[in-house]
């Protein structure tokens, strides 16, 4: 195969590495770099392996992979679980879940390639390579717990080891031949339709603030009393219709110590949630405009009660609740079902949340996505929006 401007006499390796962007990649490089010290292991940069075999034409790879991840916004990886195994390359690492985003770029460099590999994508982040009895690596594995439940990632690179001889062990010599960065190249397309969350978007986040302050007033931990009930909802059932609200709050009094009547606690929630008044005004005025507007929320049948008292679903074409969905934003399918929903395209889709991960969740699916860090930063984020609001 002939290259321009260079022949290559020999076959070379090269790997596709897909690598975590700003605060995700100081994270699992410092992850990396002190596991590596602690377990006299060769320091490397953190990345997920896409595609690696070996080739004759650089040029002709830098095409593949620039049209690989042509179109590819950043996205996340979702972690499912820190494991180990007796190889070097894999003794200790990151296991993510199955992800469509990521597969499709394998899946066009695989194709795009003159011969294939044989390569298989099984998406990980390796935190360590070690000869050490894999009895030590699992003994690391149960120990290594990420302070987060996925990572973001923002460039593909092609790297090639330079020492022939050590290969990809000597990873000090790991050379950098090129790369691109994700989105560089693609325009936002027209917004049709803009999906608000509600609490702490649309409205004061009640279940943030209600929960802590019944951990206040009942001498408990407001932070720990949130972290567990974020997850007891979820687990009960009450979240996605299939449990309900006295469910709810008895796994939370077994899991926190929290007491109280149901209604007390429940009212606590609900009276902090309070609408936004002007994030409400630019609800009308996206929908005056002719744009879709919608609200996909992660509650419980509390949403409908607070409709009943502040008549906001009028305010939308749309209502999306995780109650009557039977999934929530966990399930990045969510996303999946409401671009359906809608009858437009992922990408014309602009999806607002006040968690980092739904975020994330969101823009893995295809959709723009604006994280909300407070009343005023939304507003100003919604006012210098570079995509057209179709004369909005």
């Amino acid at each position: 195969m002939k290259a321009r401007g260079r022949v290559w006499s020999t076959m070379q390796r090269y790997s596709l590495f897909l690598t975590p962007s700003g605060a995700d990649f100081a994270y699992t490089a410092n992850l990396i770099r002190e596991l590596c010290g602690k377990n006299d292991g060769p320091p490397f940069e953190p990345h997920v392996t896409v595609y690696s075999g070996e080739f004759s034409d650089l040029d002709a790879l830098r095409k593949v992979v620039s049209n690989a991840v042509s179109g590819i916004r950043p996205f996340s990886l979702h972690i499912r679980r820190v494991g180990c195994g007796e190889e070097y390359f894999k003794s200790l690492f990151i296991e993510f879940e199955e992800d469509s985003v990521l597969r499709k770029i394998h899946e066009r460099i695989r194709t795009g390639v003159e011969t294939e590999s044989g390569y298989e994508l099984v998406p990980h982040l390796s935190l360590l390579y070690s000869d050490m009895p894999l009895r030590h690596k699992e003994a690391l594995a149960k120990r290594v717990v990420p302070d987060r439940s996925g990572i973001h990632f923002d460039e593909v690179k092609i790297v090639t080891p330079r020492n022939r001889k050590e290969g990809w062990r000597d990873t000090g010599q790991w050379q950098t031949l090129f790369r691109v960065r994700l989105g560089e190249a693609t325009r936002e397309a027209s917004v049709r339709a803009v999906i608000f969350d509600y609490g702490g978007v649309l409205a004061e986040e009640g279940f943030r603030e209600g929960l802590q302050a019944i951990a206040r007033d009942q001498g408990l931990d407001p932070a720990t009393v949130q972290r567990i009930a974020m997850d007891a909802i979820y687990d009960c059932g009450y979240i996605s219709g299939r449990g309900n609200e006295a469910g709810f709050w008895a796994m939370m009094r077994d899991r926190t110590g929290i007491h109280g009547e149901v209604d007390t606690l429940s009212g606590e929630i609900l009276r902090r949630f309070v609408l936004r008044p002007r994030v409400l005004e630019t609800v009308r005025r996206l929908r005056h405009g002719g744009i879709i507007t919608a609200i996909l929320s992660d509650q419980t049948d509390w949403l409908a009660r607070l409709d009943r008292r502040d008549h906001f679903f009028r305010e939308f074409d749309r209502v999306f609740n995780s109650y009557d969905l039977g999934k929530g934003k966990r399930d990045p399918g969510i996303f999946d079902d409401i671009v359906a929903a809608l009858g437009i395209t992922a990408q014309e889709v602009l999806f607002i949340d006040d968690m980092p991960v739904n975020v994330d969740r969101a823009k893995g699916r295809g959709l723009q996505a604006i994280l909300c860090t407070g009343e005023e930063e939304l507003l100003r984020e919604l006012g210098k929006l570079s995509v057209s609001f179709h004369g909005v």
